[in-house]
């Protein structure tokens, strides 16, 4: 088990901001990073070959946060990586360069901090790209639930939102980082390995804003490559996860229902099907 005897709210906390084509939410972003009521913060933008004028807002902020502009296009994952790796923070921030922090929110989350704590997660706010509320993301009961029990769930899929989640620095050193074979994600893999130091803790205390819009990098998942690679992320994930928790009979059979689920709803044959009958105005009806 995972012990750190030094946690104090005089902690460094590193927010490590990817950026590409961000110029019309990048202010607000930093701007609400820089608002914080925890002081002991050190902002760090990497900005991945941006064509619009984003660098540009960001070297306006001179020696506020640390830049980093890359002559070559590396994907988030390897930017995360090269910001995140060898710091000498105490915590840090993966935050996305369109979502926004509240005010006390890197203090909250760094009071939530025991010894036996590697990260904590929390809800989101979504909003959309006007900055207007849109829902909360999840139910909290639910999210606690699961945190109690999070490598049995994260068997089942990832239910924890990096957004405004803290984790410590020193256990993403000992992991070595996130797996860059995977270009475009990497959290879920991530957090089963970080619980082989310690728990992961959900707070309801805070909520980070998540925004949702036409530019996000979840809409990339549509595209039929980036489909295939999800898919094997997602067993791999899920797989990686099962042979590191015991289960029950009713967990065992409910990790293999969804794996059976998961695999009927990506078969080729159900795609077709959902084609036809979405033609004639039918569904098909889930499992």
């Amino acid at each position: 088990m995972y012990i750190n005897t030094k946690l104090t709210m005089n902690n460094k906390v590193s927010i490590i901001i990817p950026t590409y084509n961000a110029e019309k939410y990048i202010k607000e972003t930093i701007d609400a990073c820089l608002n914080q009521s925890y002081k002991h913060i050190e902002i760090l933008v990497v900005d991945d070959c941006s064509t619009d004028g984003t660098v540009e807002i960001l070297k306006s902020y001179g020696d506020k946060i640390s830049l980093t502009v890359n002559k070559t296009n590396h994907g988030i994952i390897k930017n995360l990586n090269n910001m995140a790796l060898g710091l000498e923070s105490d915590f840090f921030i993966f935050l996305g360069h369109d979502d926004i922090l509240p005010t006390k929110h890197i203090e909250i989350m760094v009071g939530e901090f025991d010894n036996d704590i590697v990260a904590v997660h929390c809800n989101s706010t979504v909003i959309d790209g006007d900055g207007k509320e849109v829902r909360i993301a999840g139910d909290d009961d639910i999210q606690k639930k699961k945190t109690n029990n999070c490598m049995l769930e994260l068997s089942i899929g990832n239910f924890i939102s990096s957004c405004g989640m803290l984790h410590k620095t020193d256990i993403f050193n000992k992991l070595n980082g996130l797996d860059e074979q995977y270009k475009h994600y990497g959290e879920w893999l991530f957090y089963i390995r970080e619980l082989k130091y310690g728990n992961i803790k959900y707070t309801t205390k805070t909520r980070a804003f998540y925004r949702r819009h036409g530019t996000n990098i979840t809409n990339t998942f549509k595209d039929k490559n980036v489909k295939k690679g999800l898919y094997k992320y997602f067993s791999m994930c899920r797989k990686t996860a099962y042979r590191r928790c015991k289960y029950s009979i009713k967990e065992w059979i409910r990790f293999h229902l969804t794996t059976l689920k998961f695999f009927i709803n990506k078969s080729t044959i159900v795609i077709k099907l959902k084609l036809i009958l979405k033609k004639r105005n039918l569904k098909v009806v889930k499992l």
